[in-house]
């Protein structure tokens, strides 16, 4: 299955195992709650939906990278104690508390979190000396002597073999106590994802018309190439910040993600042809409203002219200015909101006798804790820090209230301007491409930004071009899966 699907039976299992009766029992018995197991190739973003998962169920998560730890730190230390059996005191072996049960205490205790999942990745290439340790997970839910709390449900990730020489099979007597999951890359469900975050513009419309460079992992003459999901992602966070100063990068920096030259060298000279088109096709003006009617004109003309590839680096570049716009209104918006609230806590402290300075400090140093024990969720952090500092600016500078009624209308002007703007630019792609997979591709990329959901955008008129498009790509997989089984079935 694909990774999406895999956080859908992982949010499902967690539900079911965390589920109790009338009287507080879990309805599914610890010991019929089978781990989950994910296998799959690195970088797939297995990880990543462990943590999705345990945010959607509102659960903890603890993670451990199991190639990190020895016996002891899993099991525990030995250490002699005295017991007394019929009268008689001998000295036995015990151990102490295993370190991995030790920490979900602990984070039980900072978080107040008393279910959550205890992830547990490289599990199949832990050491000899660990690998009974790991049986003895699967079999009783205990390392050492110590179980792992009643809450926590237990999930565990590895590598095929063919992607890691470290890879101990799991015998039958483990496989028997896991459900295992197989996991695979899919550019199509990672695209969804990769909107949602906001992915550079270049990475997508680059995968969008090479998908089979999506993923790929080589083994040849002792050498091995591979470009994973996670190293397409991190390229795009780092190109995002070497553009906003200004820096060069090449085919060199590019290799450092895609450790493929092949690949590294295609998507080097793609991004050179992607930066050329902003000033050609003046994608800025465009987005801001700015070009006169005659330019508009000239401008859909020359873009009918284009290659297919074009095209797609176009959209993703006009979708770039105009998520901009988006993403620039959703910031205002949360700001605006979550300063109310931190207001109304503020004026409820005050009748309390607290004054500002002690309401702020307590504020930084509650960020500080959910920083430290990873309790913030992405742009949380930026978010709160933007949010005092407003307050800071109106509780020193001003003294008074924030006029919040005219800055929900200044609000609300700037929605509807930004709505005007995509209806304008959904009519200009239209006119330009016309019915087709690029204002199809326009039309996904809106509706999957972060804020679109609070924007409201919609062109129910294209419903039906959208769905076309997507029974379109499930047909092609179809065909191609049947054509693969057709061939197997000749070799055979």
């Amino acid at each position: 299955m694909n990774i999406e699907e895999a956080k859908e039976e992982i949010i499902r299992s967690v539900r079911a195992y965390t589920a109790k009766d009338a009287y507080g029992c879990r309805r599914i018995p610890v010991p019929k709650q089978r781990p989950l197991l994910l296998i799959g190739p690195p970088g797939v973003g297995k990880t990543a939906v462990m943590e999705q998962a345990a945010d959607a169920c509102g659960v903890g998560l603890l993670a451990y990278t199991m190639t990190h730890h020895t016996r002891q730190s899993a099991v525990g230390l030995p250490q002699l104690v005295e017991q007394e059996y019929e009268g008689k005191k001998y000295t036995m072996t015990e151990y102490t508390m295993s370190e991995i049960i030790g920490e979900i205490y602990a984070y039980m205790k900072r978080t107040g979190h008393r279910e959550g999942i205890l992830f547990l990745d490289e599990i199949n290439c832990v050491s000899e000396t660990l690998a009974p340790a790991m049986l003895q997970l699967l079999q009783y839910k205990t390392f050492g002597n110590h179980q792992v709390p009643e809450g926590w449900i237990i999930a565990a990730a590895g590598n095929p073999k063919e992607f890691n020489r470290s890879v101990r099979e799991l015998d039958m007597a483990s496989l028997d106590r896991v459900r295992v999951i197989q996991v695979e890359a899919d550019f199509g469900v990672w695209k969804d994802y990769a909107w949602k975050r906001g992915v550079h513009p270049a990475v997508l419309s680059y995968l969008e018309t090479h998908p089979e460079h999506f993923y790929r992992v080589n083994q040849e003459h002792g050498k091995r190439e591979f470009v994973t999901a996670r190293g397409w992602e991190d390229l795009s966070v780092i190109l995002s910040e070497y553009e906003r100063q200004e820096m060069e990068t090449g085919r060199d920096f590019m290799a450092e993600f895609l450790r493929c030259p092949e690949i590294a060298g295609d998507f080097t000279s793609y991004y050179q042809m992607y930066c050329s088109m902003t000033g050609r096709y003046r994608i800025a003006e465009l987005a801001d409203g700015r070009l006169k009617d005659p330019e508009v004109e000239e401008l859909k003309i020359s873009l009918q002219n284009i290659t297919a590839d074009a095209r797609c680096m176009f959209i993703r570049h006009l979708l770039a200015a105009a998520g901009a716009q988006m993403t620039e209104y959703g910031r205002r918006r949360r700001c605006l909101y979550r300063r109310q609230e931190v207001l109304e806590q503020y004026r409820s402290r005050r009748e309390d006798g607290q004054d500002a300075e002690d309401f702020l400090g307590q504020r930084a140093h509650a960020l500080k804790v959910r920083k430290e024990n990873g309790l913030l969720k992405p742009g949380e952090e930026a978010l709160e820090r933007r949010v005092d500092d407003s307050l800071r600016e109106i509780l020193y500078a001003s003294g008074d209230d924030p006029d919040t009624e005219k800055e929900m209308e200044d609000l609300k002007r700037q929605k509807e301007e930004i709505l005007k703007n995509l209806n304008r630019l959904t009519d200009f792609v239209r006119d330009t491409f016309g019915e087709d997979l690029e204002l199809a591709e326009w039309l996904r990329g809106i509706e999957n930004h972060g804020d679109a959901h609070v924007l409201g955008f919609s062109r129910p008129e294209y419903a039906v071009l959208l769905d076309r498009k997507g029974q379109e790509a499930a047909l092609r997989e179809k065909i191609k899966t049947m054509e693969e089984q057709y061939e197997t079935a000749d070799c055979i």
